[in-house]
């Protein structure tokens, strides 16, 4: 299997069905939007988390801590501190996207939202994200997210999915001067905080429990494009987030992008478009093979290819189920794709590359 970890007997994986018996034994009498806050080991973060979310202006939610098996006593001290929060405890680190899918199926409102625990949120944040979201008839949504150490700064105004499956931060790094300011489409929405409407999780289903790092992200908005269901960025809604707390350049993280980009890739391009984007592949897995041999995580790179090997029965009858279930197909899904980085493993080298993907993607887009 692909999943580095299980969930432990003692805790099952609920569902949407799940989720929806617990709504009928337990008639849902808070808010419409249910905030869900996955922590492990955030003593130092969860509790400015949880005290700017009750601030908010919002009167319409729920709070839900799901612990992944903390061991520095911060879920203890949520509990004490913020007795109106629901929480749900792991014995072990289940990972992101188990964790979170155990908080959306305790949950009960119209709306979901996936909230780092390293956040800070504005206290307007919630009101401006329904708002948008009922306008737009968005099925994802995400705020303005700003560095929590310079909140002058970009962390994200929208992630965009590049065609060969890296998922971009827009405007990382820049100086936020009002260039960011419209409500657009993105590729999906951040993991720092995606704000989820209910009917899309039913139709697309739950975070895939196989990332248990990165990536879940960009498949969830992923697979809501593939069944018509669009990802916006809201700006008018803003968080804080201490990005540099997980930014690390671990060979760990980068075994997970790397292992799930092309997971991701595998289960939601079409045969046709795989086939017509091999150019742009290769050109994109040679440029990361000789950046990890730089830097020197080449062995979690080749680690990657082998537990993809491994998992490849699994990981085709996932693509065979999703591929038989969507509703549009890559021409459409691919309108919000980018084909150019700024910021890739190489560099000033993407230069040349870039126009070749712009070339490979003018076909692509023609002949999918």
């Amino acid at each position: 299997m692909l999943a580095i970890t299980k969930p432990p007997e003692t805790h099952r994986v609920l569902s949407i069905k799940d989720s929806e018996e617990i709504s009928k034994e337990a008639p849902l009498k808070t808010p419409a939007v249910s905030v869900v806050i996955l922590n492990y080991n955030g003593r130092d973060v969860l509790p400015a988390c949880l005290r700017s979310v009750y601030n908010s202006r919002d009167p319409n939610f729920e709070v839900i801590v799901v612990d992944n098996g903390s061991t520095d006593q911060s879920v203890e001290a949520a509990e004490r501190d913020f007795p109106e929060a629901t929480i749900v405890r792991n014995e072990r680190n289940l990972g992101f996207s188990i964790g979170n899918n155990m908080g959306i199926a305790r949950s009960r409102g119209e709306y979901v939202v996936l909230l780092n625990n390293d956040t800070v949120v504005h206290p307007d944040w919630l009101t401006e994200l329904v708002k948008g979201a009922i306008q737009l008839n968005g099925g994802f949504c995400q705020p303005k997210i700003l560095l929590m150490d310079d909140p002058k700064i970009i962390n994200s105004a929208g992630n965009m999915i590049h065609l060969a499956g890296f998922g971009l931060c827009r405007g990382l790094g820049e100086p936020d001067i009002g260039q960011f300011e419209e409500r657009v489409e993105i590729g999906y929405a951040s993991g720092a905080c995606v704000f989820a409407s209910r009917r899309a999780i039913e139709e697309i289903g739950l975070l895939d429990p196989v990332y248990f790092a990165y990536n879940e992200d960009t498949d969830w908005g992923w697979r809501g494009r593939m069944f018509g269901w669009k990802s916006f960025y809201i700006p008018t809604a803003v968080i804080y987030h201490e990005w540099s707390r997980f930014a690390s350049r671990s060979r760990l993280k980068f075994y997970y992008l790397e292992r799930n980009r092309i997971a991701t890739l595998l289960k939601n391009y079409s045969d046709r478009t795989l086939i017509l984007l091999l150019p742009i592949l290769l050109l994109s897995e040679l440029a990361v093979i000789l950046y990890s041999l730089a830097s020197g995580w080449l062995p979690e790179k080749i680690k990657g290819y082998v537990d993809l090997f491994k998992s490849r029965r699994n990981l085709m009858a996932k693509r065979r189920q999703l591929q038989a279930k969507r509703r549009f197909g890559d021409r459409v899904v691919m309108k919000v794709f980018v084909d150019e980085m700024k910021h890739f493993y190489l560099g000033s080298a993407i230069g040349p590359l870039n126009k070749i993907l712009r070339l490979l993607r003018w076909i692509v887009t023609h002949y999918v």
